[in-house]
């Protein structure tokens, strides 16, 4: 014997609603409706780009930076020497390799450099910075960013 399921004991059939009938429902207006979640889009070249500059940076305090200064005897505290901030626009070619240099702004705040000392000091970052190849996800173009400290006095 085969039973079935009915309605409370009524007889009739009930029409099965579709699940976009459902969403459509009046009895749905009152319900809330799952919230919406925000969305965010990543750049994934440019965030690939700034950790390779931030590795650039890192090696041009150790590599040249740091050795300009120690030679002039100066401290990195904040009483001698608290800034030393460039912003530089580098082009490079399909290999990466820098071909061209252009300081957009500085900002110096050495009390044991001189002009001639700061002079010198341009002129070994563009020597540095030609001689750099730089990673893959700079590609052929041009990039500006921030070299050098300043410190938390």
């Amino acid at each position: 014997m085969a039973s079935s399921c009915k309605s409370g004991g009524n007889n009739e059939r009930e029409q099965v609603k579709k699940k976009s009938e459902d969403l459509t429902d009046t009895n749905m207006a009152n319900k809330t409706k799952a919230p919406q979640l925000d969305t965010t889009t990543v750049d994934m070249e440019k965030v690939k780009k700034d950790l390779d500059w931030a590795d650039i940076k890192l090696k041009f305090i150790s590599e040249c930076l740091n050795p300009f200064l120690k030679a002039r005897k100066v401290a990195t505290n904040c009483s001698d020497c608290d800034k030393i901030s460039f912003s530089y626009t580098l082009t490079s070619n399909e290999n990466g390799e820098v071909i061209n240099v252009r300081r957009e702004s500085e900002t110096i705040q050495c009390k044991k450099l001189s002009s001639n000392d700061i002079t010198a000091l341009h002129d070994a970052i563009e020597i540095y910075l030609k001689k750099q190849v730089l990673p893959k996800s700079f590609g052929k173009g041009s990039y500006t960013g921030q070299l050098g400290f300043i410190l938390k006095c």
